[in-house]
């Protein structure tokens, strides 16, 4: 889905793959197979790209990301983010992924409550035994 956007960013920059590889610190066949879209995308290569390209990050997402699209300004502070620390926030990013999951399917399994039982028809109260008049 990004392959697209970086190659083309890169290419209106006039840009090598090449030199854009060398300064993102990845090989010039990883960030083809990243604009062939041959590859997943990781937190730290996003940033060290837009950086590369002398973007913010959020400018690499498409402008119609529905749901997501409030993240751009927090995208753009990774950028903020020293190169070091980068793969310890996509592994955080990772586990929130996976724990939104993981309660995305305990909801499926676990048994919706029953709604309630249809209320009984109230009988008369049976007349006391023992005592006859």
């Amino acid at each position: 889905m990004y392959g697209r956007t970086l190659r083309q960013l890169r290419e209106s920059k006039g840009r090598g793959q090449a030199e854009v590889a060398r300064n993102v610190g990845i090989s010039p066949a990883q960030l083809a197979r990243l604009e062939a879209n041959q590859r997943g995308l990781y937190v730290e290569d996003f940033v060290r790209i837009a950086e590369a390209l002398g973007e913010k990050p959020g400018n690499l997402l498409p402008n119609d990301i529905g749901d997501i699209g409030h993240l751009k300004p927090l995208i753009d502070r990774l950028v903020a983010v020293k190169p070091e620390f980068l793969a310890r926030v996509s592994m955080i990013i990772e586990k929130i992924v996976l724990l939104t999951e993981d309660v995305t399917v305990a909801t499926r399994l676990v048994p919706q409550k029953q709604s309630a039982r249809p209320a009984r028809k109230s009988q008369p109260a049976a007349p006391p035994k023992g005592r006859r008049k």
